[in-house]
């Protein structure tokens, strides 16, 4: 068996696999923002594990499970039993099973049909590798919880010297077009989408990355001079994200520059590994920070309308800020954080109060990047941002 560690904070948890494509993958995933390294496989029972099979291959009996969700895209039957255990599988072929056993932290996850590891091509993983790189990080979440950490809506860039700038706001609000632009200026990227966050014992407020694929706009990738890279890496034979549009593929490897966009308005948008960040863009990236500011971005849709410090916006940060299930791609099948997957009350008030005491600023971004990295690089520089107090 081939396994691995993943730590982040102080919380670890293991992964098992007689397939090395798993673990290779869970290392080239969670490598960029978590610590990983490679461990006997004797030391894997000490932690939360998740054990993960590629073999015995069978057609998949026909289960009738007592509850459905849609886990990252995925519809999942599941059964909770009398003893605790949880037992799952995906709706859609090639099937993947899961059994849980919460009395020793254990996630069993195995392929009923066979994968073919080598079928995906170089540089993609297999839907095994995939799955266990969500749970496994699930796993990672349920310990950071129980370890007093929670889960923002926010991006966070650590700035030369150290100094921390998270950018906090709903989807479409600019929190990536903040980090990229911060990022490509010189920063570190420690999350482009959410982070978790934990007040320390000196009153500040400690960060950690939640590794995830970054979503950015064609627009975006072409003003931060980032696209022709993408087309030279696909256009090599590198494969896209699994779940990115066609469309945007399509784009990306012919130079168009336009926003794409359903029939039903959502946007299409790049879809780039944590490790592309660094590989295909250059751009240098962060496993810890503590929060020295705060920027709530919001993107004028107006061509004309300026780059700009909006000081007539609130900057009163609201629960709102924290990841909840019934917003999330990620709801908890396997109850690893006994319901409180969004972090304890204690946890989420201290955050809250730690966050409307840090300098805050409202920002307008505009579609001039150029002005956009100006007056970005100006604020986070300085930090020139309002002085702590209620809004």
């Amino acid at each position: 068996m081939h396994a691995l560690s993943l730590t982040a904070g102080q919380q670890s948890v293991a992964i098992r696999s007689n397939s090395h494509a798993v673990t290779d993958w869970a290392t080239t995933y969670f490598g960029p923002f978590w610590k990983t390294a490679q461990t006997p496989d004797t030391t894997a029972v000490h932690r939360p594990m998740v054990t993960v099979l590629d073999d015995d291959h069978h057609a998949p009996a026909t289960i009738h499970h007592t509850h459905h969700a849609v886990f990252a895209r995925e519809p999942i039957g599941y059964t909770r039993h009398p003893d605790n255990t949880v037992t799952a599988h995906t709706l859609t072929r090639p099937v993947i099973a899961f059994r849980y056993t919460p009395d020793i932290q254990h996630l069993q996850i195995s392929s009923q049909e066979g994968l073919q590891t080598t079928a995906a091509g170089p540089g993609q993983p297999t839907r095994l590798a995939t799955a266990t790189t969500r749970f496994a990080r699930e796993m990672m979440r349920a310990r950071l919880i129980q370890d007093g950490w929670v889960l923002l809506h926010a991006s966070a860039t650590v700035l030369p010297g150290g100094r921390t700038v998270l950018a906090l706001g709903d989807s479409g609000a600019g929190k990536t077009t903040t980090a990229l632009t911060l990022a490509a200026s010189g920063a570190e990227l420690l999350a482009n989408d959410c982070c978790f966050a934990r007040p320390n014992t000196t009153g500040s407020l400690d960060l950690l990355p939640w590794p995830a694929a970054a979503t950015v706009g064609l627009g975006l990738l072409h003003a931060l001079h980032l696209a022709d890279s993408a087309r030279r890496h696909l256009k090599a034979g590198e494969p896209p994200h699994p779940t990115q549009d066609q469309r945007v593929t399509d784009a990306l490897t012919t130079g168009l520059t336009d926003a794409l966009a359903t029939t039903s308005g959502r946007q299409l948008k790049a879809h780039i590994w944590p490790e592309q960040l660094t590989r295909w863009f250059g751009l240098p990236l962060a496993r810890t920070g503590i929060a020295t500011g705060v920027l709530l971005p919001r993107i004028i849709p107006s061509t004309s309308a300026p780059a700009r410090a909006n000081d007539t916006r609130s900057t009163q940060i609201a629960a709102s800020v924290f990841v909840t299930s019934d917003r999330e791609r990620y709801p908890d099948l396997f109850d690893l954080t006994d319901g409180h997957n969004t972090g304890t009350p204690t946890a989420r008030d201290q955050v809250l109060r730690l966050l409307n005491r840090l300098p805050r600023k409202a920002v307008d971004l505009s579609h001039d990047q150029a002005a956009n990295t100006r007056l970005l690089t100006a604020l986070t520089t300085s930090l020139a941002i309002d002085h702590p107090g209620e809004h």
